[in-house]
C-alpha cells in the first residue's frame, strides 16, 4: 500500500506540474505599436496581451525578436514555438494551431500625398506600380495570388522598418507600400516623417490584418490548449480591453 500511496503521489505532482516542461519561443518582429523591441525589452499592446497570456496559464516563454519572414520560417518548422502578431489568411489557416485573434486592422494601398500623378480606383490598376512588401508578410502572399511580380511590380524588403524611407526617397523606383493606418503612424515618427506625407490611394477590404497568436504544428496540445484558454479569459473578463484602451491612450 505504501508504495502504491507514493506512485499516486508523483502522479498527483506531474498533473499538477506546469503544462509544459521545455521554454516556448515566441517570435515576433519590431511593429509599433504592436510589439516593440526597445533596448532588449518587448513592449507594445499585442506583447502586453501575449505576456499576460501565457503567464496565466503557466508556460515558461522567451519572446524574440527575428525579421519577419525568419520569424515565419521558424514557427512553421520547429517544434514548441510560437509567433505574433500573424494575420489569419485563408492560405495560412491550415499551416498554424490558431490561438486567438489580438487586433483587427484594415488595410490599404498608400503612397506619397506629393504624387499627384497616381490615381487608384482598383488593384489590377496598381499593377502599373511597384508596390513594396516585407517577404513572408500577408501582403506579399495577397499580391502574389492576385498576379503581381517580383522584379516587376513587387518588391520584396527583409523588414517593415525601411519601408515608408524606400517609398518616401523613392528608391527601387518604390511607387506604393501596402500598410495600415496605426503602423503607418508609428512608421512615419520613427523614420522622422509626417504622416501628412503620405496618402491613401485604395483601401483593401478582402485584406484585413486580423492579428492573431498562433503556435507551430509542432507544439503540443499540453501548450496550445491552455494558451487558447487563457487568452479567452482575459478577454471575458475585461483584462484584454484595459490593455488596449490603456495603449490607445498613449497614442492620442
Amino acid at each position: 500500500m505504501r508504495k502504491i500511496r507514493i506512485c499516486s503521489n508523483i502522479t498527483l505532482l506531474l498533473m499538477l506540474a506546469p503544462v509544459s516542461g521545455a521554454e516556448v519561443r515566441v517570435f515576433t518582429e519590431h511593429l509599433p505599436p504592436f510589439q516593440i523591441d526597445t533596448a532588449g525589452a518587448a513592449t507594445g499592446f499585442a506583447t502586453d496581451v501575449v505576456r499576460q497570456t501565457f503567464q496565466d496559464a503557466g508556460i515558461s516563454y522567451q519572446i524574440e525578436f527575428q525579421s519577419w519572414s525568419r520569424a515565419y520560417q521558424l514557427a512553421l518548422r520547429d517544434p514548441n514555438t510560437c509567433i505574433y502578431s500573424i494575420s489569419k489568411s485563408k492560405e495560412r489557416q491550415a499551416l498554424f494551431q490558431w490561438i486567438g485573434e489580438l487586433s483587427y486592422n484594415t488595410t490599404a494601398i498608400y503612397g506619397l500625398a506629393s504624387r499627384k500623378d497616381i490615381k487608384l480606383h482598383s488593384l489590377e490598376q496598381a499593377k502599373n506600380y511597384v508596390i513594396a512588401v516585407t517577404r513572408d508578410d500577408v501582403t506579399h502572399h495577397y499580391l502574389l495570388q492576385h498576379g503581381f511580380e517580383e522584379g516587376k511590380n513587387l518588391y520584396v524588403l527583409e523588414n517593415v522598418s525601411s519601408m515608408l524611407n524606400v517609398l518616401a526617397n523613392r528608391r527601387q523606383g518604390i511607387d506604393l507600400v501596402i500598410i495600415n493606418d496605426t503602423i503607418l503612424k508609428y512608421r512615419a515618427v520613427e523614420s522622422g516623417l509626417a504622416p501628412a506625407e503620405f496618402h491613401k490611394q485604395l483601401v483593401l477590404p478582402d485584406l484585413p490584418l486580423d492579428f492573431h497568436l498562433a503556435c507551430s504544428l509542432k507544439t503540443p496540445e499540453a501548450v496550445v490548449a491552455p494558451l487558447r484558454r487563457s487568452l479567452q479569459a482575459i478577454k471575458a473578463d475585461g483584462r484584454f480591453d484595459k490593455i488596449v484602451s490603456g495603449w490607445s491612450e498613449r497614442l492620442n
